[in-house]
């Protein structure tokens, strides 16, 4: 499962974009939204898009965030290598697609794929 989070207005657009990336690609997606942001398309709707994503990261949810990367960081909690799902984090412009955690593991496969996929530039900051 890939959990899609959208936390400000001018994120939904590309958040929706994304999540139909994605399934077409196959995957299984859901988008979860700030209940204080109009999404219509979202799977479920929040009122802590913070608390939202440190469930996800613990249920071993893969998670792309378009949001600030603080934000993210801060939510997470990275236990094991081995053992976490990837994170990929897109600016709220969907300018820059960034992995955050996981490189190797898919967030850098994924983040190309999305990148591709909005029209966006993905970062990739490790070796492969």
């Amino acid at each position: 499962m890939i959990a899609i989070f959208s936390l400000a207005q001018e994120s939904v657009a590309i958040a929706e974009k994304v999540k139909r990336v994605l399934l077409a690609g196959g995957f299984d997606a859901e988008l979860i939204c700030s209940e204080k942001i109009s999404c219509s398309s979202a799977d479920e709707k929040v009122r802590s898009v913070y608390r939202a994503i440190k469930g996800s990261f613990k249920q071993k949810k893969n998670i792309v965030a378009i949001l600030p990367m603080g934000v993210v960081v801060r939510a997470i909690e990275p236990t094991k290598k081995t053992e976490d799902p990837w994170v990929v984090c897109i600016d709220t412009n969907g300018k820059w697609v960034i992995p955050v955690l996981n490189g190797h593991r898919g967030a850098n496969k994924f983040a190309e794929l999305i990148a591709e996929g909005i029209s966006a530039q993905a970062v990739i900051t490790t070796l492969e």
